[in-house]
């Protein structure tokens, strides 16, 4: 015959083991979604050579500093698209592509997109120094300690990861493209407008 004692701790680690399991297929659900991309923008974004994600990707939120001082979080942009660009002063294919950068962010303005320049290893003061010679007007913050780069697990620059609204990672580029060209304003801006209808 059985006890209450040895049927309890058999209930309790089949219970657990159940609980386990039914978490374990919950996350692994939630995180195999369909990035929600239709086949026509992930054909726009390839003829960008923007590589567009399988899976649904939620863009990984930081803490940063801007250079005039204030704090602000990845969050903080949602609602607008963000270039998250990763660079570095000494990065000469960076360089030739900030200018684009710059010219989506004046065509597109701040209200529906965000350039955030994240300068690989450098401090603030070089960052600072770097946009006034340049004239950038986006935002760039300095990632000295490679925090946020890790966070993205960036080994290669420059690379840019297109953030939709939603704050979902709908898209990535390794090397210079052209983030200003006409097709790209575009379809950044019909995604605002079907997100504000």
């Amino acid at each position: 015959m059985f006890s209450n004692k040895s049927i309890l701790p058999k209930i309790l680690s089949h219970s657990l083991i159940l609980f386990l399991s039914l978490f374990a297929f919950a996350s692994a659900t939630a995180h195999s979604k369909k990035a929600d991309l239709t086949d026509e923008d992930r054909k726009l974004l390839k003829s960008l050579r923007i590589t567009p994600p399988s899976i649904w990707i939620e863009a990984h939120d930081f803490t940063v500093e801007l250079n005039d001082g204030s704090i602000i979080n990845l969050k903080d942009y949602h609602h607008r698209f963000v270039l998250l660009n990763f660079w570095a002063t000494w990065c000469v294919p960076c360089l030739k592509e900030m200018p684009d950068l710059e010219k989506a962010y004046q065509k597109m303005g701040s209200k529906k997109l965000i350039v955030l320049a994240v300068g690989m290893g450098e401090d603030k003061s070089s960052i600072r120094k770097f946009a006034e010679k340049h004239e950038f007007t986006f935002p760039m913050v300095a990632d000295s300690t490679l925090e946020i780069a890790r966070l993205y697990g960036v080994e290669n620059i420059p690379i840019t990861y297109l953030i939709n609204p939603e704050g979902v990672i709908i898209g990535r580029a390794l090397g210079i493209r052209d983030w200003a060209s006409p097709e790209l304003i575009e379809f950044m801006d019909s995604k605002l407008e079907s997100v504000s209808e």
